[in-house]
């Protein structure tokens, strides 16, 4: 009678790893102290952060990237306090409105600019002044700012 070694029954050879552990419950499962953050710190599922407000100077725009799967990037510009948000896409023809990435607005700051026929747009409202878009506005996007952080929603841009 000969004995038979089934592939369970046999070790793993040295240089094989050993055969993984099953993850504990979903319920048990939690993050180590130093990870952990407060609910109330945390930002909602339905908002993602876009900058530190320090990251944006008085009187300066910049660009970022849409919500995950858009074709369309955002652009903020700030004004003291205040904070406007745009969908970077001119109501026109939905080409990006920056002249070269990040530059949105004309030399004194005082509107945006379109890249692709120059329409002229008021940075509170978005609204087109001059051009061929007149009286077209911007996709504005909700913005929240909150302990020195602007949010948007995860779906700004789409």
């Amino acid at each position: 009678m000969t004995d038979k070694l089934h592939a369970a029954d046999t070790p793993p050879a040295a240089d094989e790893p050993p055969p993984a552990e099953e993850p504990p419950p979903a319920e048990e499962l939690r993050l180590p102290d130093e990870l952990y953050v407060p609910n109330e710190l945390r930002v909602p599922d339905a908002l993602r952060v876009l900058c530190r407000l320090d990251d944006l100077a008085d009187g300066e725009s910049k660009g970022f990237e849409g919500a995950a799967g858009s074709f369309v990037g955002l652009f903020a510009v700030r004004q003291g306090d205040q904070v406007h948000v745009y969908a970077n896409a001119c109501p026109h023809i939905g080409t990006p409105l920056d002249w070269v990435p990040g530059r949105f607005l004309s030399a004194d700051r005082s509107r945006i600019i379109c890249a692709t026929h120059g329409a002229e747009f008021r940075i509170a409202d978005g609204l087109c002044l001059r051009g061929p878009c007149r009286g077209d506005v911007l996709d504005a996007v909700q913005v929240q700012v909150n302990d020195g952080v602007i949010y948007v929603s995860t779906t700004a841009g789409v």
